[in-house]
């Protein structure tokens, strides 16, 4: 019997309305059903709760609700086990999200029927170093960025490749992001447009303050290492896919690498890289 967890965005499915119909759909096709305790008690399938962990660890794959943000956060959680994940889109187009919730069955049945494929996408593991500690083990899929905070002022980092020199950087921030999040904030800052199944890294400066700061692209087993040198009143933030945060004050180490682990997404539409890529810049 397949066990299929579904982990929805309680923001994009309020009424639990897709969340029911897929567990609906899943049992008529003599699947198991996991869903998080709080959200099966509050959709009213309690028979279907298990703990957010043993979800993710005894699927055969996980159904995201939501859209890409869904996934991100689904994804850092998922990868340790090595669960595939099938993104279902509730809001607007997304680079991950394989289908529209209106064909979610249709998904699920070229799952259930193998006709689908596998797509590996690398991710970044961090670690922060700290008067007090080293925290490792951070986990991104798009980017790990770090940024100034509320107050305008202008950050300074020494940036290293390899532990060999690059630069001095003076920016708002800066962005080290995988292919899957080279269309993310990196696109926005005017970083590259990277394919997805790409082996390299991309680091772009936010804003730099100086002409010949470019964005970097670097290999993907090259260990990128941030110092930071801000002011000693100067409050600035490391965050992982933009959903987990670190507030940070005086002199710091970020170094940035290659996970051991990868995210692997389930594709069952035939779209392209480049017509999902055409599709959402149009927007």
């Amino acid at each position: 019997m397949r066990q299929v967890g579904i982990l929805p965005n309680m923001e994009k499915d309020k009424d639990f309305s897709v969340t029911k119909r897929l567990t609906a759909h899943l049992l008529s096709r003599g699947c198991k059903v996991l869903l998080p305790e709080q959200v099966a008690n509050n959709a009213g399938l309690s028979s279907q709760a298990v703990s957010e962990t043993e979800m993710i660890a005894a699927s055969d794959f996980l159904i995201s609700l939501g859209g890409d943000g869904t996934l991100l956060g689904a994804a850092r959680k998922a990868a340790k086990y090595h669960t595939p994940i099938l993104g279902i889109n509730l809001g607007n187009l997304g680079f991950l999200t394989a289908e529209e919730k209106n064909y979610a069955e249709r998904a699920i049945d070229r799952v259930l029927a193998g006709n689908y494929i596998l797509e590996k996408r690398m991710m970044l593991e961090t670690a922060i170093t700290q008067d007090q500690g080293r925290e490792t083990g951070i986990l991104a899929l798009n980017d790990i960025c770090i940024t100034r905070g509320s107050l305008y002022k202008i950050l300074e980092f020494n940036l290293f490749i390899n532990n060999e020199y690059v630069d001095t950087l003076r920016a708002d921030g800066i962005i080290i992001c995988t292919p899957t999040g080279s269309t993310a904030y990196n696109l926005s800052a005017g970083g590259p447009v990277i394919k997805s199944d790409a082996q390299i890294i991309a680091v772009t400066p936010i804003s730099a303050h100086t002409l010949t700061s470019r964005p970097i692209v670097v290999s993907a087993d090259d260990v990128v290492t941030v110092e930071a040198n801000p002011r000693e009143d100067t409050i600035y933030t490391v965050t992982a896919d933009g959903q987990e945060a670190w507030d940070m004050k005086g002199k710091h180490v970020i170094q940035v690498k290659r996970s051991e682990y990868d995210t692997t997404i389930i594709k069952t539409a035939h779209q392209s890289f480049y017509d999902v890529l055409r599709q959402k810049l149009a927007r």
